[in-house]
């Protein structure tokens, strides 16, 4: 794209999301009382999120330590999750992996009719021949949140954030033969499904 300035890529797809982010999601998914496992939870940036504008309990792990939460944890090759979690959220790192870790985090929510929460680009459930099972009949597909402003993901960069993003739903525990909407929302717009809110 013209005048896009080109950033060299960060060591293991490190790229926190702005945390504003995470009230577009909070504005349509009730988190309350959910017990969330974030698996590349980098320096904190959803998980502290999380636990200031909802209910939830928070468990943070990621391949690396950077800080926050457990590292060396490899979501990838979990055959189990922590006790209680019943929700997974995350943004999965950009390259190849992400695909990976959407079906990952389905297979180990699956048993316990949990929720799984991705973001990821908004033409992610486009852009691919091999993930339409994800969306179109997947019988957990819940809902698209497109977050109507750009994130910026790198602190300080210049000019137009280069993406648009979205969170993808699904949910284990939805009825049967639901179609999964559409939101749209601008994180200056999100408020937090919450019954009271420091």
């Amino acid at each position: 794209m013209l005048g896009q300035v080109v950033y060299e890529r960060r060591e293991g797809d490190f790229y926190p999301t702005p945390p504003e982010n995470v009230d577009c999601l909070a504005h349509f998914v009730d988190l309350s009382k959910r017990v969330i496992w974030e698996p590349a939870c980098g320096e904190g940036h959803i998980s502290k999120r999380l636990l200031k504008v909802t209910t939830a309990s928070v468990y943070s792990t990621d391949l690396h330590d950077r800080g926050y939460g457990r590292g060396g944890i490899d979501f990838l090759r979990a055959d189990v999750t922590p006790r209680g979690v019943n929700m997974i959220i995350t943004n999965p790192p950009f390259a190849d992996l992400a695909e990976a870790f959407v079906r990952k985090a389905l297979e180990l929510m699956r048993p316990r009719g949990g929720s799984v929460a991705m973001f990821l680009r908004n033409e992610w459930d486009m852009s691919s021949e091999d993930r339409p099972d994800l969306f179109e009949g997947h019988p957990a597909y819940a809902m698209k949140v497109c977050v109507t402003k750009r994130p910026r993901f790198i602190e300080g960069s210049k000019g137009s954030p280069r993406h648009s993003y979205a969170w993808f739903v699904w949910d284990w525990a939805k009825p049967a033969g639901t179609l999964a909407p559409i939101r749209y929302i601008h994180p200056n717009n999100a408020r937090p499904i919450r019954a009271a809110i420091n």
